[in-house]
């Protein structure tokens, strides 16, 4: 069973952040950080012990809120909601994938697509291209792009939006004449720092909003 957790309350409320190990959460934590006052610069880590059971535990005598009780630790069972600061959090399942395997997506990807779009031009970036995903349930999760042209989009077989409300086809990344370009796909619903944009060139510190998910556009150098 895979878990993740959803927050329960804040500017995050039911935003949903994947488990890592090692991954590290507090203000000053990198990529959770959290602006909640009560957390420690970094209150605590999660891990998988050696009965494959994730764990969270506090760090620099900090504690976490399990009920009413103050603890050092706790074991991240399925339905459990503990507080980390004023922050709370569930245990919850991670959704299924859409196709049982990748030769399932495949084949409902050719039934999809033209042998015109199949057989697109691929060119190799100038430089590569970061998208890291800054809220939403993705928060955390990046992807580092070398070629293209590349898509994004709900479930996409290529950078996939895990977020149900998100369109199938959002923006595509590409490159003409030695410049890095943000193509939109869906029209207003996406947005670049806010505005509405059809096709621009990409800046680092670009943001691209869709539906409660932001991702930071940044090219690597």
């Amino acid at each position: 069973m895979k878990l993740e957790l959803e927050v329960l309350n804040g500017s995050r409320k039911g935003q949903r952040v994947s488990l890592k190990n090692g991954l590290q959460i507090g203000r000053k934590s990198e990529p959770m950080h959290w602006d909640d006052p009560e957390m420690s610069d970094v209150h605590g880590v999660f891990f998988v012990d050696h009965k494959k059971q994730w764990n969270f535990e506090c760090l620099d005598g900090s504690n976490m809120r399990v009920g009413s009780s103050e603890v050092p630790r706790a074991s991240l069972l399925l339905g459990l909601v503990f507080h980390i600061g004023q922050t709370g959090f569930k245990v919850v399942e991670r959704p299924p994938l859409l196709y049982e395997n990748w030769q399932e997506g495949i084949k409902d990807w050719l039934n999809t697509h033209s042998g015109r779009e199949l057989y697109s031009p691929i060119t190799f970036f100038s430089h590569m291209v970061q998208l890291a995903f800054v809220e939403g349930m993705q928060f955390g999760q990046f992807y580092t792009l070398s070629y293209g042209p590349r898509e994004i989009g709900h479930n996409s077989l290529d950078l996939t939006i895990a977020d149900p409300s998100a369109p199938p086809r959002v923006a595509q990344i590409l490159q003409e004449n030695n410049h890095l370009w943000i193509e939109n796909l869906c029209g207003p619903i996406a947005l670049i720092n806010g505005l509405p944009f059809e096709k621009q060139l990409i800046k680092s510190g670009d943001r691209l909003s869709i539906t409660t998910n932001v991702i930071e556009l940044s090219i690597l150098k």
